[in-house]
């Protein structure tokens, strides 16, 4: 599973952080609402459903990609 290690040791309620490429500010950071594995053309994919801080925009993001910053803040 792509995002297998990074997925276990999360849980919901963590703060996490992740680098986007997509926004001005790469440095981004959340609170983990969900996790699940999605299967994608026969490929498990570990995913996160968080909500952004400080705007709580809630995104989906890939497991693979964050760095757990504090455990069960929620």
């Amino acid at each position: 599973m792509l995002g297998a290690i990074n997925y276990r040791k999360i849980s919901v309620g963590d703060l996490i952080s992740w680098k986007d490429i997509t926004e001005n500010d790469p440095n981004q950071y959340g609170i983990v609402l969900e996790k699940w594995i999605s299967n994608i053309e026969g490929k498990k994919i570990c995913m996160l459903k968080v909500a952004t801080t400080p705007d709580n925009i809630v995104k989906n993001i890939l497991a693979i990609i964050v760095k757990i910053e504090s455990k069960n803040t929620t």
